[in-house]
């Protein structure tokens, strides 16, 4: 049989023989963003649940996009996809809570917590608030944020960034930005023209971190001797040597673990709604040092 098989090049048709047991075994995978490292992360989490209970992963991209996230959401459900994980999708509310009455859903740092989907989030309140005591604690005193606009997250990292300078009794100032390199680039370009320049960066996240990193030693401003970055992430871009950079670490690969997790259980039938806030913590590398001394 199997050598008949060989010989006619012959594949079982697994997709036929799982629909007509009314499932396909089939986790969708719907990330924001491929050309960040954050995202290879979580989906290597939803893999590695998956693959422990027996399923398959299948994974698109929305590219920042609303109508690359929608078509993308069109193409897991054509594909009749158990489930669909969702990662830092940016549509709004009310598609979330549309796209829930279709299929289990899990969506991972999506803050609007609608009542038909599960929803998986790190507590970027508390994050921020660690990067502002960090920096407080080395004598910085003039920090800056480049924040994300909107993003998924991003509102919650720069409240908690304005909270915690606030509570210090210290001026809170904000550049707008985005989850990417170049974004951040530009913001520092108009942060070092400040008539006094900060003496400390928090990035919106690491590859925004990465874009400070290039403007300021371009123009000879050396890290962390004269400013200290800070990223957020901790992604694989953050731990490399030629980087170091201190970041706050996500536990990126549990939230992909756990949001397969209680995809599973909404296939199986639970009904009620679950909304998880996870903690991150602080990773201190060689980007941020004491406050440089007064010329």
């Amino acid at each position: 049989m199997l050598a008949s098989a060989a010989e006619l090049d012959y594949r079982p048709n697994v997709w036929a023989r799982n629909l007509a047991s009314g499932q396909t075994n089939t986790i969708g995978v719907m990330l924001n963003d491929l050309h960040n490292p954050y995202f290879a992360e979580l989906a290597e989490g939803v893999a590695a649940g998956a693959t422990e209970n027996g399923m398959e992963v299948l994974i698109t991209s929305g590219w920042q996009r609303e109508a690359g996230e929608n078509a993308a959401i069109e193409t897991l459900l054509n594909l009749r996809t158990d489930g669909i994980v969702l990662g830092a999708a940016r549509f709004g509310s009310e598609a979330f809570s549309e796209m829930a009455q279709q299929i289990p859903t899990v969506a991972v740092s999506n803050f609007h917590e609608p009542d038909a989907m599960d929803t998986l989030c790190n507590d970027e309140a508390y994050g921020a608030e660690l990067i502002v005591e960090h920096l407080t604690s080395l004598g910085h005193t003039r920090i800056v944020h480049i924040d994300a606009g909107n993003a998924p997250g991003a509102p919650e990292r720069r409240k908690g960034f304005t909270t915690a300078m606030s509570q210090r009794g210290l001026a809170p100032i904000v550049f707008e930005g985005d989850f990417n390199e170049q974004s951040a680039r530009e913001a520092a370009v108009d942060i070092m023209k400040l008539k006094e320049p900060p003496t400390a960066i928090f990035a919106a996240n690491d590859l925004a971190a990465s874009g400070v990193f290039a403007h300021l030693r371009s123009v000879g401003v050396r890290i962390p001797d004269d400013v200290s970055v800070v990223g957020y992430d901790d992604t694989v871009l953050a731990g490399l040597g030629a980087i170091s950079l201190t970041t706050v670490r996500q536990p990126v690969q549990m939230f992909g673990r756990r949001a397969t997790e209680l995809l599973i259980e909404r296939i199986n039938g639970r009904q009620d709604a679950k909304h998880e806030l996870l903690r991150p913590s602080l990773v201190v590398r060689s980007t941020t040092g004491p406050v440089p001394a007064s010329p």
